[in-house]
């Protein structure tokens, strides 16, 4: 009898616990993780939807499109190495791929006198200032305005340098 008791209370006392368990609120979404260069976005919207939604917070934030392709599913911005504000000097590239949309972003800096350029990629890595922080930070801005989208963050192998011409790096996807 005295087991029975025993048992029968650690079996309330797990009833109590189980639902208090299943009430715990839903972990926060990851966010960007360190040194992350691209952002894949996983959507149920059509693809036109998906451009007209880059687009205009692109526009609404200095850029200015230069390949809007809705038949591949990819949306560039224009880069003017003579531009003063990172919207003119960072080029932000969104693909639709079969994992969802990817998003990379490179930015250019100056070498003394505003001649000599190198391209880098937006990097969620440093200061809050850094260049390549505030670049990823654009381009995670860029990310979260895809309708319904869902944002995974990662890191791919850049095919550029300090050393490749920066209208080189510019043209190279990764």
């Amino acid at each position: 009898m005295r087991n029975f008791s025993i048992a029968a209370a650690l079996c309330g006392l797990l009833g109590l616990a189980l639902p208090a368990a299943a009430q715990q609120p839903a972990p926060a979404p990851a966010g960007p993780t360190s040194r992350a260069n691209l952002i894949l976005v996983q959507t149920a919207a059509r693809p036109d939807s998906v451009l007209v939604g880059l687009r205009t917070y692109l526009v609404n934030n200095g850029f200015v499109p230069d390949t809007l392709d809705p038949v591949r599913g990819l949306l560039t911005t224009r880069v003017l190495a003579e531009g003063e504000l990172l919207a003119e000097q960072m080029k932000i590239r969104a693909v639709r791929t079969a994992a969802g949309w990817r998003l990379t972003g490179v930015y250019l800096m100056g070498g003394p006198g505003g001649r000599n350029f190198t391209a880098f990629p937006a990097l969620n890595f440093g200061l809050n200032d850094a260049p390549a922080k505030t670049a990823f930070r654009q381009l995670d801005g860029a990310a979260h305005a895809i309708p319904g989208g869902t944002l995974s963050y990662g890191r791919a192998k850049v095919p550029f340098g300090a050393f490749t011409k920066w209208q080189d790096a510019l043209k190279m996807p990764w």
